[in-house]
């Protein structure tokens, strides 16, 4: 499941060529084979195959997206994932995902990479007409889909997205997607530069249009986010790995050591020095929560969606600097099926007292300017639900909300 293409999206999605072209002419042949060769070159890796290009049409993504979504994103998955982002105070109520989602995609995407037939494929518009010749942007796109081409060849992409989404660690298979797309970027962006350099105006006026014929779709910044960091987090990400250990090092981290965390690609080094995250454990709240709630999430943070959730009620720097002690977590939501109220309950780890001592500070700031109610023990923060904070121990902090204060205190409690 979810295993067959590359696209620019938080979610891998099955996609199928929807159309080819029978032939190419033979100025586009030439361009085909003079990206081919620049990017095997920079790349260091041969095409071991043909790589077919084909052509689908935006009316033939659309199709396809409305057919293919609750096939590789069933309503289980989706519920799983709001819920998630609901309890992180990243999803508004009310908002169709699902409908966001693709009129994103279709507004976006211009390729994407197909694992099943090893073909590539560019998006195009009906008032694209006839293409002699590839444009500029769907030559930057060509270089970028045949960086997966060599990787799929060369290291079996499927493979590697199946260990990526064998345990549904969103955390884990972020940090791989960055792995894939900051690879394929840090190719695409150096044919871009070379083109820049040979001709500017003709780039600037190329993506000028890009950019005036989109429109942006409403969709929640979190999920912008999460579209966005494999291709700019992922990018410096590669650009420290090759720094340090040359190509050699990236083939190594596709061939069999992929990065585990988003920590790990936010700060290289720690990915170089084997620091992965460490484990944390939760007690069992059954008790505490009550039959009526259901258990809808279990599983890690990490530091990319920590990152989001403090990013609500901080600036972004604030936010930054906040997570980057992140050593290791585990989040727990239960829904309420009646009335769709979340209890949830998280244990962090951090990478020193200092950081956790400077997260439970800068978190207590965030309730302070959420809510203007605190309890007596100054623990807690209370308007239409509770929220509570502690430090437990020098390296851990345990954040809780619940209806009620004394439920969100004994989450907190449970376990020393």
């Amino acid at each position: 499941m979810l295993k067959r293409l590359f696209i620019a999206l938080l979610l891998f999605f099955a996609l199928t060529s929807a159309s080819a072209q029978d032939g190419v002419s033979e100025a586009m042949r030439e361009q085909l084979l003079a990206i081919q060769q620049q990017v095997i070159e920079r790349r260091e890796l041969d095409l071991l195959a043909e790589a077919p290009l084909t052509f689908p049409s935006r009316g033939e993504l659309n199709a396809f997206l409305k057919r293919r979504f609750l096939e590789d994103y069933p309503p289980q998955q989706l519920e799983i994932d709001l819920v998630f982002l609901r309890a992180l105070d990243l999803f508004p109520s009310g908002l169709d995902l699902e409908a966001a989602l693709r009129d994103f995609w279709l507004t976006w995407i211009g390729g994407y990479y197909n694992i099943i037939d090893g073909s590539i494929n560019i998006v195009v518009r009906a008032e694209d007409g006839a293409l002699d010749a590839l444009t500029i942007p769907q030559q930057v796109i060509y270089a970028h889909e045949i960086v997966h081409a060599l990787q799929d060849q060369h290291f079996d992409l499927e493979r590697i997205i199946d260990d990526a989404n064998k345990d549904g660690n969103r955390d884990r298979r972020l940090a791989i997607h960055a792995l894939f797309e900051g690879d394929a970027n840090y190719i695409m962006i150096d044919f871009l530069r070379r083109l820049s350099a040979a001709d500017p105006d003709a780039v600037n006026r190329a993506y000028a249009a890009v950019r005036e014929a989109g429109s942006e779709p409403e969709i929640p910044p979190v999920i912008i986010e999460a579209i966005e960091f494999p291709y700019r987090q992922g990018y410096l990400f590669i650009v420290e790995l090759i720094a340090a250990l040359g190509w050699e090092g990236v083939n190594r981290a596709l061939r069999d050591n992929p990065p585990q965390t988003t920590e790990q690609i936010y700060h290289p080094q720690r990915y170089l020095a084997g620091e992965g995250a460490i484990p944390v454990s939760l007690p069992d709240h059954g008790e505490i929560v009550g039959v009526e709630w259901r258990r809808a999430y279990d599983g890690p943070v990490g530091e990319f969606f920590l990152r989001q959730h403090l990013g609500v009620y901080l600036a972004e720097f604030q936010a930054d600097d906040l997570a980057s002690g992140w050593g290791g977590d585990r989040m727990r939501v239960f829904i309420n099926e009646t009335d769709d109220q979340l209890i949830w309950v998280l244990y962090q780890k951090w990478d020193s007292p200092h950081e956790a001592g400077e997260f439970a500070r800068g978190y207590q700031h965030l309730l302070e300017r959420r809510y203007r109610q605190v309890s007596a023990d100054g623990r807690c923060w209370v308007a239409e639900t509770t929220h509570c904070l502690a430090q437990v121990g020098e390296e851990e902090t345990r954040i809780s909300a619940a209806p009620r204060v004394e439920q969100a205190l004994a989450l907190l409690a449970l376990g020393d």
